[in-house]
Parts: structure tokens; sequence; C-alpha cells
């Protein structure tokens, strides 16, 4: 088995998983438990128990932790944290 053919098994892979997780997220919302809603503060797609829009995401509340390549070389950008209970 070549490095080629060894991508293209973990790459098929990965597609299924996320494929299987997707149908599962769907028949979680299908059946209430589960709901995709947009954040009210920056308007990305997250996951919430319910249907009404979360106040902040992971997304707008750690954004150094999920893009820290961008932060590292970006050093003088403004970290922006939503309902951070630290701040006064």
């Amino acid at each position: 088995m070549t490095v080629y053919e060894a991508l293209t098994v973990a790459l098929i892979v990965v597609l299924a998983l996320a494929t299987t997780l997707a149908i599962y997220v769907g028949l979680f919302n299908w059946f209430g438990a589960v709901h995709v809603v947009r954040c009210a503060a920056c308007h990305h797609l997250t996951v919430a128990s319910a249907r009404a829009a979360q106040s902040s995401c992971p997304q707008c509340r750690h954004q150094a932790l999920l893009h820290p390549i961008y932060n590292a070389r970006h050093p003088d950008h403004p970290v922006r944290v939503v309902g951070d209970r630290l701040r006064y």
C-alpha cells in the first residue's frame, strides 16, 4: 500500500465519520433534542439545546484558542471577548 492509498483511506474514513455525525445531529434536531442556531454576537452557526439564539458561542468567546496562528502573526489585533466575567 502506497502513501497515497493510505491517505485516500484516511480521507474516506474522516468523511464517513463527519457524514455520520451530521446525520445524527440532524436526527437530534428533528426530535427536538438539539437545535442548530445562530450566535447573537457573531452570527456563526452553533449547536444548542434551546431553539433561541445564544448570546455568545465558543467562536466569539475564545478567538485566540480557535485561531492561534492568526493571533501569533497579529499580536496587535485586539481579541474580542463576549460575556467575559473577569472584566468589569
